[in-house]
């Protein structure tokens, strides 16, 4: 017996089966709007120009929830459009969801998303009039329909998933009312204890599967597995992650027996690896019990999942530390990943299943004031450069020194001026970081999660604070919000020899002073470069002086950052 079938729900609540602010059809059809091949013809007819394919489905749905049909006809045609357009949507999401850089979008980017979020959208509407409408809370009223009660509940909560991962590639969150909606639906279904039964899925948009997987058999899940893969990926906050490791809350929840089980609210205080929800929440699971919390409430126990990603840390740390690879003694989750995004995802991944402790005072910025940002090692680097003695800045001309840097600016701009020009405004700041807000444009800085960045007020001339990208969200359509962990006050760059180079060549790296001022080297992952190992270190001020490198203290899908012991720093 799985631990839902335990779990116990007063039925008294009048929000079983019940939505907020679904809006009603007002009018009668005209003649042939309710035409299933007429319908499915005019989007079938588009489907050389996918934009306009997509946006005239959305158009389509929109109009079947505006006019008075019988809600199973609304349903067929539903069902009809999403069969259409379904291979389509699923081939866009993982074309954007494998593609590590999401900003600057391309037009045809937005439009797309944009067009699948109101497909999910406008369906989930029409399965919500319907699911209403047959639904009771009372035992022998739902018996009559209860084939279609989970059938719709399953379809309403998938949909929405849809919606959650479609809004994540463009790093926004599920708006409140989807929130709501989803734990409805779901509470509903639990009170009658139908939630476990697997059903038939439109496809496997949002999910993890192997390719091999998804061309042998039909995606199912129940009600509790969509339930919980949505609950994950908005406590997490996937949405401001790599849209790259999306799959990856999912791969666990798949892999691991239990992973999060749900369990009857017995009015306890929260322990760690337990959270709380409840019918009317409008987001993500809660780490403490807020008061005046709607009833009924459920708890979620997710320890096993949590104590599972403690092991695969560390794990990879040993095997990090012998230098050898042995993938038997990791969840499977982290096979498919390239080496430089495991231990970021689990570091993630374990930072979002802790409840939220602000230790830095946080200050919120006042009269729009801006920053100079560059993105990237290249960027951050020759910036620094730029800033040097000559004799380092000769050495750095060499055709051997520029074919070691030329590597980290695959894909984005070497216009400095260009990508500097962007404008953006400080939100907020505290002594571990920095929140900025800029006016998305085809000019916005090409931007990854985990990417190296540089930021020094307008009007300053003096050495520029270091960070990294930890988190990208779009608050609005034209805005895009970047925060940024602060790791230094000051950076300098340097070249690195080994003790068989020549003066004539080396490798571009980054030192800098951490914030209890210790010193420390950023290098590329692709240098290669393991701790301990002995070099000559040329620093701005044509200094050379041997150097070592010590532990990682760092490690992001950029570059590393290593302690630095030498004598004098």
């Amino acid at each position: 017996m799985t631990a839902t079938a335990k779990v116990k729900i007063k039925r008294g609540s009048k929000t079983f089966g019940q939505f907020a602010n679904l809006p009603s059809a007002f009018k009668s059809p005209p003649k042939g709007l309710a035409d299933k091949e007429m319908v499915i013809a005019r989007i079938d007819g588009l489907k050389r120009v996918v934009v306009k394919q997509l946006q005239e489905a959305a158009n389509q749905l929109a109009l079947i929830n505006r006019y008075n049909i019988k809600n199973e006809k609304r349903i067929t045609l539903v069902n009809a459009i999403m069969v259409s357009v379904y291979a389509t949507m699923f081939k866009h999401y993982q074309k954007y969801q494998t593609n590590v850089l999401s900003l600057p979008e391309s037009k045809e980017r937005r439009e797309v998303i944009l067009a699948c979020i109101d497909i999910t959208e406008q369906a989930a509407i029409a399965c919500k009039h319907y699911f209403k409408e047959i639904y009771s809370s009372k035992s022998l009223s739902y018996r009559r329909n209860r084939r279609k009660c989970i059938d719709m509940g399953v379809q309403i909560l998938e949909l929405l998933r849809i919606e959650q991962r479609f809004r994540a590639l463009r790093h926004q969150k599920l708006p409140p009312a989807a929130w709501q909606d989803i734990n409805r639906v779901f509470f509903s279904l639990l009170v009658h204890g139908d939630v476990d039964e697997p059903k038939e899925l439109l496809g496997y948009i949002g999910t993890w599967a192997k390719k091999a997987s998804i061309k042998k058999q039909n995606a199912s899940a129940s009600a509790k597995k969509l339930y919980l893969s949505i609950q994950l990926f908005g406590l997490l906050d996937a949405p401001g992650w790599s849209t790259r490791l999306f799959h990856s809350a999912d791969a666990y929840l798949d892999n691991i027996t239990d992973a999060i089980t749900i369990h009857t609210d017995d009015k306890s205080e929260l322990e760690p690896g337990w959270l709380i929800t409840n019918i009317d929440h409008k987001g993500p699971p809660l780490f403490q019990r807020e008061n005046h919390l709607v009833e009924p409430c459920i708890k979620f126990e997710y320890s096993n999942l949590y104590n599972r990603l403690i092991l695969d840390y560390e794990e990879l740390a040993k095997m990090k530390f012998i230098d050898q690879f042995d993938e038997d003694k990791l969840s499977q989750p982290l096979f498919d990943l390239e080496a430089i995004e495991r231990f970021p995802l689990l570091e993630t991944m374990l930072f979002g299943l802790r409840p939220r402790e602000r230790k830095q005072k946080r200050h919120a910025a006042f009269g729009h004031e801006s920053l100079k940002l560059f993105f990237g090692y290249r960027q951050t680097f020759n910036l620094l450069m730029d800033m040097a003695t000559d004799e380092v800045k000769r050495l750095t001309k060499t055709r051997a020194f520029s074919d070691t840097l030329a590597g980290g600016a695959a894909g984005l701009s070497d216009d400095l001026k260009t990508r500097a020009n962007t404008k953006w405004e400080i939100v907020n700041f505290s002594s571990g970081g920095i929140l900025v807000l800029t006016r998305e444009s085809a000019n916005t800085n090409p931007i990854q999660i985990g990417q190296l960045v540089a930021f020094n007020p307008n009007d300053d001339v003096k050495r520029p604070m270091l960070g990294y990208v930890s988190r990208i969200n779009r608050p609005s359509d034209q805005q895009v919000e970047v925060a940024i962990v602060r790791f230094s006050n000051h950076a300098e760059s340097a070249l690195l020899q080994d003790n068989q180079q020549t003066g004539s060549a080396g490798s571009g790296v980054i030192i800098f002073q951490n914030m209890e001022g210790k010193w420390c080297l950023i290098s590329r992952h692709d240098y290669d470069f393991v701790s301990g190992i002995p070099f000559k270190l040329l620093r701005e001020n044509n200094k050379t002086i041997p150097a070592r490198l010590g532990n990682v203290m760092l490690s992001k899908q950029e570059f590393m950052v290593f302690e630095l012991s030498a004598p004098g720093m």
